[in-house]
């Protein structure tokens, strides 16, 4: 899935150590990263639970530049 090109945001996380070290050993199962891990889990369960992001609308393309007439 080919990631869109957005500003992303930063989250704390509290978890037991437990919930960690499977997070950890989930990622390091699939090769991710654990900020992809934790991206594909969610996305996953968000999917079983048929739930679906709002669509952000994208910005118009910047409008060509107007010439002058000389």
């Amino acid at each position: 899935m080919a990631r869109p090109k957005t500003k992303t945001s930063t989250t704390t996380l509290k978890m037991t150590p437990e919930v960690r070290e499977l997070w950890e050993l989930c990622a390091a199962a699939e090769t991710r990263s654990l900020t992809n891990m934790f991206e594909v889990m969610v996305q996953a369960y968000a999917q079983k639970l048929h739930i679906e992001p709002k669509r952000v609308p994208r910005a118009s393309a910047p409008a060509e530049p107007k010439t002058t007439k000389n």
